[in-house]
């Protein structure tokens, strides 16, 4: 009896010691199994950042109209992203022969609209607003649509998308069948692939939120569902700012008061690059967390890229040439006068940053030689 016992006791200790093998060995390969599929998402994540969407400039060629008087208004002549693409446009009707004028908005609906009317008095052929939506503008642009000026869009969006009427003789098309909206979306979305791809899908953002232009908030949609699709993403904090900010020079407090109020956020998207050299940068530098942050950024220009390389801390840009969107409004403005249709320019973007798509140096310029194209186009070469 007491054998028997002892062969029970030690049958009863086998099987626990199998149990707790088995326990222990099939830990570390869910652990292993988890890590695997979250190294995959984030991988596959930053690929599709980097691959971005892009086009082409168009292949139909016109020849422009003579004689014709360019209004170019901007957003801000202080902040790069908007200074970079007006260069842009003034650069590319010169080139085709236009009388250009530019008028500086001053980052307030107010100058935008003073500028509007300026040109509208001054009998201009066609303004283009860069960076700048119709509905912020509405009155003044109804008032030049009036006098006989043509509005082309410069990146901003017509009326109708806050359900108003159509102002403008054509928004300019970015790329094939994206609506204005659903490209700044994409813009989101790009962003947050690279965050979570940098984090290894585990982003803990600050989200900044342009309020004043409708592609703002757009930026935003699209950051906010794609980050969705990250089980171990979050946003920690979405913060409003506005170009009132920039001129008061209190973003970068508000920014610094966010970072210090969230010790657990590792990621930041910021929707213009141009708010990176307002500031920006350098709170990130003084903020003691510079190497724990991953930083991305929408559109910017030259200084952007300059950023990259030397910011000291791990950013991300969204890769645009601006000036190629600069060029295809002059096209638009072209073939609307002609009173053909207009074209999709192509202008897309991808997510830039040390190890991917920076330029050796100046601005990104989406390997394309668009001026010559367009040159080409308008038969001027």
């Amino acid at each position: 009896m007491v054998r028997n016992r002892g062969l029970g006791v030690l049958a009863a200790f086998a099987v626990l010691v199998m149990a707790l093998l088995s326990a222990c060995s099939t830990t570390p390969t869910a652990a292993s199994s988890s890590s695997g599929s979250k190294n995959d998402e984030a991988t596959k994540a930053l690929a599709a950042a980097y691959k971005g969407v892009t086009g082409t400039p168009p292949t139909v060629s016109t020849k422009p109209r003579a004689g014709v008087s360019l209004w170019v208004v901007s957003c801000g002549q202080q902040v790069p992203s908007c200074s970079t693409p007006v260069a842009g446009v003034r650069e590319a009707a010169k080139a085709v022969g236009w009388k250009v004028k530019m008028c500086d908005g001053q980052l307030n609906p107010t100058g935008w609209g003073n500028c509007i009317r300026q040109a509208a008095s001054a009998k201009a052929d066609v303004v283009i607003p860069v960076g700048i939506d119709c509905v912020a503008v509405q009155a003044p642009m109804r008032e030049a649509v009036k006098a006989g000026t043509k509005i082309i869009g410069g990146g901003g969006s017509d009326c109708d998308a806050a359900g108003g009427k159509k102002l403008m003789a054509s928004e300019r098309l970015e790329l094939p069948d994206t609506t204005i909206e659903q490209y700044w979306k994409l813009n989101g979305k790009l962003q947050a692939d690279w965050l979570i791809g940098k984090t290894g899908a585990e982003a803990q953002v600050l989200l900044l939120n342009f309020t004043d232009p409708i592609w703002g908030p757009w930026i935003t949609a699209g950051f906010e569902a794609e980050l969705k699709t990250c089980a171990d993403c979050k946003i920690v904090q979405k913060l409003d700012l506005s170009n009132n900010d920039v001129v008061t020079n209190t973003m970068a407090q508000k920014f610094s008061s966010a970072l210090l109020k969230n010790p657990s956020v590792n990621a930041v998207s910021v929707p213009v690059g141009g708010w990176m050299q307002a500031g920006l940068s350098q709170a990130v530098q003084s903020s003691g967390r510079a190497a724990k942050l991953n930083v991305s950024s929408g559109f910017g220009d030259a200084s952007t890229m300059d950023l990259i390389r030397d910011s000291g801390f791990a950013f991300g840009a969204m890769g645009y040439a601006s000036q190629w969107g600069s060029y295809g409004s002059v096209d638009t403005a072209i073939r609307i006068l002609n009173g053909e249709k207009p074209q999709v320019q192509g202008d897309g973007f991808q997510m830039v940053d040390k190890d991917k798509n920076l330029p050796a140096s100046g601005d990104y310029q989406g390997g394309v030689d668009y001026k010559s194209q367009y040159r080409k186009l308008w038969g001027l070469s």
